[in-house]
């Protein structure tokens, strides 16, 4: 009987420490984000075997990521032919850390719930995250406005601004697609938002995107973009407390336009009688 009890704990002993040879964790910056903002997850784990791990092509050795949508198990298939995890060496004790852009590898295009995880295999050994969730959503909307392009006049840009809590707070978010081709921009985080003024978002006939919005009560963030055809570059991004500091007439008129409302919303009924 003691001989039985010695090997059953021999046998848990080894499997817990060949359990702890590679540690491996993933971290996602959001639990929610919005549809075409980027996904970025971390991944890191710690090499406690006693030979090196080596990432690349033709290695055995991998790091992989697999991603299902909420209750379906077929996984999200690559659509980038780059590889994951950039090649490196991990050796024997040492960590692995690198963040990546999941939408950038991953067809992360439609609202829903998605559950991922991260993989290290050495030697034939699947080591594994257990699996996080995390929720994408259109948010929701404030104001939209469309670009005409005079050199492609099939091409139509349009500017979705939206809003979602995050960290105890409200922050304003672009959203930017074309159509008909239906390219989908990179979502712009542009900040806090303060829900007691409403944005204001401009469209130039050269392609200058002006984006103004209230963060504080003594501040405005204003947000320049350049839009082209075939790009789009955030040009400026300015913190103002008041709008006499704006660089241009057209600025300043969207401010004013912003005051003016605020004081219809703030005119006490008895001024009415």
């Amino acid at each position: 009987m003691k001989n039985w009890k010695l090997i059953a704990c021999s046998i848990l002993m080894a499997s817990a420490a060949f359990s702890q040879q590679i540690d491996i964790r993933l971290n996602l910056t959001h639990s929610v984000f919005i549809i075409g903002e980027p996904i970025v997850v971390e991944v890191v784990f710690a090499n406690m075997t006693r030979n090196p791990i080596t990432i690349g092509d033709d290695s055995p050795d991998k790091i992989l990521i697999e991603i299902t949508r909420d209750s379906k198990y077929d996984e999200m298939e690559l659509q980038n032919d780059q590889p994951l995890f950039k090649p490196t060496v991990v050796a024997s004790g040492q960590t692995f850390k690198q963040s990546i852009e999941l939408d950038k590898w991953f067809a992360l295009y439609e609202t829903g719930k998605y559950l991922v995880r991260a993989i290290v295999v050495k030697e034939g050994m699947r080591y594994e995250t257990i699996k996080k969730t995390f929720d994408i959503v259109p948010g929701i909307p404030l104001k939209e406005g469309v670009q005409m392009f005079v050199s492609k006049q099939h091409l139509q840009r349009k500017f979705h601004l939206v809003y979602w809590m995050r960290n105890q707070a409200n922050r304003l978010f672009l959203r930017i697609e074309d159509s008909p081709t239906g390219q989908a921009w990179d979502t712009i985080d542009l900040g806090v938002l303060s829900k007691t003024a409403e944005p204001k978002l401009d469209i130039s006939p050269k392609g200058e995107v002006t984006v103004i919005h209230r963060a504080t009560q003594e501040a405005f963030i204003r947000t320049l973009i350049w839009s082209l055809p075939a790009s789009i570059e955030i040009a400026e991004r300015n913190v103002l407390a008041d709008p006499d500091v704006s660089s241009t007439q057209r600025v300043r008129s969207l401010y004013e336009e912003m005051q003016k409302e605020e004081k219809k919303d703030e005119t006490p009924w008895w001024k009415f009688w």
